[in-house]
Order: structure tokens, then sequence, then C-alpha cells
């Protein structure tokens, strides 16, 4: 983990640089850059994001590694009521652009625009009843023991997967 860290120290501080978040999310490969902004400061917040990811480009270009476009998203998070004040237009990421989407994953949870979480009570919903369909198909040949541990693994771990996440989200369901 240190020696990862002292890798992409350089483009964490890069992006600090840029006036956005103090503290970018990094994981694996995976960086994630925040701002934020009033609503009258959007246009401000969305080119300097794109001049970081400029930057953050460069330095790739120069560390031999290559920006992935393709698994580039940009999410703008607002309450409903400020939803149009948001820019639907795309961020620049050097010669490409990239659409603003409405939902994001993040190391297994669905982040949307609101906050609401929808889409990763949907997710979590369909992993279970797929997990419960494929062990109704077993569940004869198990002692209740097997079947219970089977579903505490299986089962109970989606639900409390990145629980953290969804504390105090549940009152919307």
């Amino acid at each position: 983990m240190a020696s990862n860290f002292l890798y992409t120290a350089d483009v964490l501080q890069l992006v600090r640089d840029y006036g956005l978040m103090p503290r970018p999310h990094a994981y694996a490969d995976d960086i994630q850059i925040l701002g934020i902004c009033l609503p009258s400061e959007t246009d401000v917040l969305q080119n300097r994001v794109s001049d970081c990811l400029d930057a953050v480009s460069s330095w790739m270009a120069a560390n031999r590694l290559q920006l992935n476009h393709d698994k580039t998203e940009e999410l703008w998070c607002s309450s409903q009521r400020r939803r149009h004040q948001i820019p639907s237009r795309p961020v620049r990421v050097g010669g490409t652009s990239v659409q603003p989407v409405t939902t994001a994953k993040n190391l297994g949870v669905y982040l949307d625009a609101d906050a609401t979480l929808p889409a990763h009570v949907t997710s979590t919903v369909q992993a279970c009843f797929a997990i419960l369909r494929q062990i109704r198909s077993v569940r004869h040949c198990l002692p209740r023991p097997a079947l219970v541990s089977l579903l505490r693994t299986l089962v109970i771990s989606k639900v409390d997967y990145c629980s953290s996440v969804l504390a105090g989200h549940l009152q919307f369901y």
C-alpha cells in the first residue's frame, strides 16, 4: 500500500493544485476528482475539472500510463429542486467529451445525482433475489445449518455491503 501511495502521490497533489476537493479519492487504479460550487459557478467548475483532467492525462502519459476515456464519468449532484441549474453539456477530457451521467458505480455502490440511491437499492435487491433463486434449487439437499450459513454468507453480505453509505438514507424507501 505504501509503495502504491508513493506512486500516486504526484497525481493526487496535481488534483489538489487545481483547487478541487482537498482529498481526492483513490482506489487501486481509479481516482475520483471531486469539486463543489454554487449553482452560478458550474461553468467555472466544469472548466477547472477539464483542465485538471488534461493535466492528469499528461501526468499519466509521462509515467507510461493511459487515461481510459471510456471509464471516465461525470456526475453532478444536487437536490431535486436545483436539478435544473446543473449543466447538461459534456466535460472535455483531452480530445473527447464525457456526457454527464445520472448514476455512477463506485466500489459496488450506485450513486445517483440526488443521493436517494434507488439504483443501488434496485441492484442489491436483484442480486439478493438471484442468490435466493439459486439457494432454493438446492435447499432440499442441505441440512438447515448449512442453509442458514449460505443465507448469511451470500444474502446478508449483499445487504450489508457498504451499509455505511446507506446509513440515514433508508427513510426514503
